[in-house]
């Protein structure tokens, strides 16, 4: 959160014994951090950077266990923030100081576990805009994908490879040891994934591309004749491999996909095609050498040695120019049961089970207690869309003859404007095209069941089918479907800007699609998963997207009488307009979330005069929502309710709590609220503190005070406290283990109490300040950090509640994680 609380000036400065000012105290740190920086050769740009990072958070956090740890994010950070020129051309550069991320973890004595944990709580404490903490999580997908790969990789490795039981003896003779040989198919991985990373953005691809590297290396292994490497007991043996007859041309030939591979054509065709482009590319810059015709040859006595050090060269180069996490790394934790258990926790996850529609969602499997694993996820959602819908080429025959040629016509002629968009901005370019073809069989799958089931009760469905943005709505819809059926790192709302389709429109077909791809109990073409995550973009349009202000939502609202129609009056039968049905579902969302916080926050007998508040900032003060989240007006609510009604509790705190044990909580929610817009159209934002005192109080206060206060008290204090409105003259509590603070004193002040140590300025012996210190260092905190602008005990209280906060945040995303099984 924000700090909004005017600091307070104490207009002194404090002296060491030496007369050297507080900042001595930091010299024993900044010779640790300057030790490291030499160790990795950081450049003084970066490492002055960092420490200065380091030194601001140090000021508000007291920065607990392994302090080379933070020294680690401080530094990763100021390495991101940095480009470096090269020599490839003006505008040529690498990110990331070329400074790895292995290197940093290897010198601060950190694990990628401890490191994904931490960097959270530093982009926190920092306080890192919004776009760096994206790109944190961007960074922890892909690397969840490529982690989630190679779990499998490992399972696969060894059901088709043999360690021999004299590996040691072994490997001193022969240049391909076994564990060579795992770590060179682990590489060749690697480097063919980052040779084309547009190729390799889903879990499914990336997967196919493994199987694709292990395939080639175990037909290397069959033409060398290395029988020791060959598990006997692998059921995809070639029948005469242990033959002398057995030649490089059965082993060529030979192909491992099918036993590992469900959806075998896919794999099929990358390996015809992108993995055989990529393997050219190989030989052509000669990364490797062998045979570029058969592609064998590559771990011969004459060629391994070479070609194991060449994709290592290939795959550092790449690690330097992009800054990413060295993925090599992951052999380290092969035999490291426990590390392994928490990197597997931190893999990609089951969908939450959003609040809305859960009567929606298809019957569990029968194998639900299983542990969730990722890619059979995804493997089952594409097989499923794929049996189903995959024959589908066109509109069928029922939908042409209710449509007629000239509404056809012009559906066909969107579908292909939109696909050319989506070929154009899609990553993926070689997978372009056949995502949007399945995606467009998926269309007119829905459009055929949309009609048959819809077009008795409502006639005017055949009409929409010739307009535009239906079928852009629809197409945007069902080629969302298919990217997260692939689980591909392009997140919602990425297909909303493909498509130039504003959340508004978009949130109007999902009801549509769930309920006819699911098909409620029976047998559909959408999956469990996927109707969860149609369910969740749903809630994610109408809890923020379609609020922005450029929204056509805010159009509607101009022209509607005011105030907008409350719940009872968008229930009744003839309240069917976009924009009653649209308020009719941000009211049921609304109080299926004060539902289950008043529930969590033991208020559930308040829970309609809190809905009597939310309603009606809904309908008289919508502005309150513009450019802001549905929760944060839900949150406000509850606890001016609290404040109105004079109870005792919950605090605001025990609220975000609450909160963050919601499935779509994120705690950008409370911490990033849309304070004003200024003239150039900059967005300041705060914590949800400042809003609820700035702007929410001073727009629901009267209509609060007049329904719930009694005798219509206005004059009841609504604000957050602690909240100063002038800047009191009070003690800085420093540390919190021993009652030290800082505070004005008068020449006559005397001690207040015979325990009490004071330090006064100037004018005490300098033993004092040394004893004092050696209080704090003993506490295990930071030394006392008197300066020109020491903040008041309300603002130290803000700043523990902070720190507080971010570690309930981590707290309740471990406890999701062990809810979404259950769900």
């Amino acid at each position: 959160m924000s700090n909004d609380v005017h600091e307070q000036e104490v207009g002194a400065e404090v002296v060491t014994s030496a007369g050297a000012t507080m900042d001595d105290y930091f010299e024993p740190m900044r010779q640790k951090f300057e030790s490291l920086c030499r160790d990795l050769n950081m450049d003084i740009k970066t490492e002055s950077e960092a420490f200065k990072m380091l030194k601001e958070v140090l000021k508000h956090y007291s920065l607990e266990g392994e302090i080379l740890h933070w020294f680690c994010c401080a530094l990763f950070v100021a390495c991101r923030q940095s480009t470096t020129p090269t020599v490839g051309g003006q505008n040529a550069v690498v990110m990331g100081n070329c400074v790895p991320l292995n290197n940093l973890l290897r010198c601060c004595q950190m694990s990628i576990y401890e490191f994904k944990k931490k960097i959270k709580l530093w982009c926190d404490m920092a306080n890192m805009p919004h776009t760096f903490a994206q790109q944190m999580e961007e960074l922890e997908r892909k690397f969840s994908i490529t982690f989630t790969i190679y779990k499998k990789y490992r399972d696969i490795f060894d059901q088709v490879f043999l360690c021999p039981p004299n590996e040691k003896n072994h490997s001193k003779n022969s240049k391909c040891s076994y564990i060579k040989l795992d770590d060179i198919c682990w590489r060749l991985f690697l480097c063919a994934k980052n040779q084309k990373p547009t190729t390799t953005l889903d879990l499914v691809t990336s997967y196919n591309l493994m199987m694709c590297c292990i395939d080639l290396i175990y037909a290397n292994v069959l033409a060398e004749k290395r029988t020791d490497l060959i598990n006997p007991k692998f059921e995809g043996l070639p029948a005469n491999w242990n033959s002398p007859d057995f030649d490089e041309t059965q082993a060529r030939n030979h192909c491992i996909l099918a036993y590992f591979c469900e959806m075998f054509d896919e794999a099929k065709d990358m390996k015809a095609t992108v993995f055989r482009n990529i393997m050219d590319s190989f030989f052509q810059t000669n990364t490797v050498v062998g045979n570029k015709e058969t592609l064998l040859g590559l771990i011969s006595n004459k060629n391994f040695e070479r070609n194991f050090k060449s994709l290592n060269i290939s795959y550092e180069q790449y690690v330097l120019s992009v800054g990413e996490f060295d993925e090599r790394i992951l052999g380290a934790y092969q035999h490291d049961a426990s590390e392994h258990n928490n990197l597997n926790e931190q893999a990609l996850r089951q969908p939450v089970t959003p609040l809305t529609r859960k009567q929606d969602l298809p019957a569990q499997p029968v194998m639900s207690e299983q542990k969730f694993e990722p890619v059979a996820n995804a493997t089952n959602n594409v097989k499923k869309l794929s049996a189903t819908v995959s024959h589908i080429t066109e509109p069928t025959d029922f939908v042409k003859r209710q449509a007629g040629e000239a509404a056809i016509a012009k559906m066909l002629q969107t579908i292909g404007e939109i696909e050319e968009q989506f070929v154009v901005k899609f990553p993926m370019r070689n997978e372009a095209r056949n995502r949007f073809r399945m995606a467009k069989s998926l269309c007119f799958y829905l459009i055929d069941h949309i009609l048959r089931d819809e077009i008795k009760t409502k006639p005017q469905i055949v009409h929409k089918i010739s307009l535009d943005i239906f079928i852009r709505t629809l197409m945007a819809c069902c080629t969302e479907l298919v990217l997260e059926a692939y689980t591909t790192e392009l997140k919602f709302p990425w297909i909303l800007d493909c498509f130039s389709i504003n959340a508004f429109q978009f949130h109007k077909i999902i009801e549509i699609v769930v309920r006819h791809g699911s098909n409620g109990t029976r047998e559909g073409c959408l999956t469990r998963s996927l109707v969860k995550h149609l369910n969740s973009i749903e809630e994610t349009c109408l809890e923020r997207l379609a609020w922005k202000r450029n929204s056509p939502f805010w159009e509607i609202i101009d022209h509607a009488p005011k105030p907008l129609p409350t719940w009872h009056e968008v229930t009744a039968d003839k309240a069917a307009g976009q924009l009653q049905i649209f308020l009719r579902k941000i009211f049921l969302l609304g109080w299926l979330r004060i539902g289950k916080l008043c529930s969590e926050l033991n208020l559930g007998e308040k829970k309609s005069e809190i809905w009597t508040i939310f309603d009606h900032s809904i309908t008289n003060k919508t502005d309150l929502m513009k450019d802001r989240h549905l929760d944060q007006i839900i949150m406000c609510a509850i606890y001016i309710y609290i404040r109105v009604t004079n109870m005792e509790g919950p605090k605001f705190s025990d609220i975000m709590k609450a909160y963050r044990n919601q499935p779509q909580a994120v705690n950008s929610v409370y911490r990033e609220v849309l304070i004003k817009v200024n003239e150039n159209g900059e967005y300041e934002q705060k914590d949800i503190i400042h809003f609820y005192n700035f702007t929410y109080v001073p727009e629901m206060k009267n209509f609060c005070t007049n329904y719930l206060a009694k005798n219509g008290d206005k004059n009841v204090n609504l604000l957050m406290s602690p909240h100063p409105t002038e800047r009191p003259m009070v003690p800085r509590k420093l540390i919190h283990n021993h009652s030290l603070y800082v505070k004005q004193m008068s020449k006559n002040e005397m001690q207040q109490s015979p325990d009490q140590l004071v330090y006064v300025i100037r004018s005490s012996p300098s033993k004092k300040l040394d004893y004092m210190n050696k209080i704090v260092l003993g506490s295990g905190k930071r030394v006392l950090d008197f300066d020109d602008n020491a903040v008041n005990p309300i603002d130290t209280k803000r700043r523990r509640m902070e720190q507080q906060a971010i570690l309930d945040d981590r707290k309740a995303e471990r406890k999701k994680t062990t809810r979404q099984q259950d769900e």
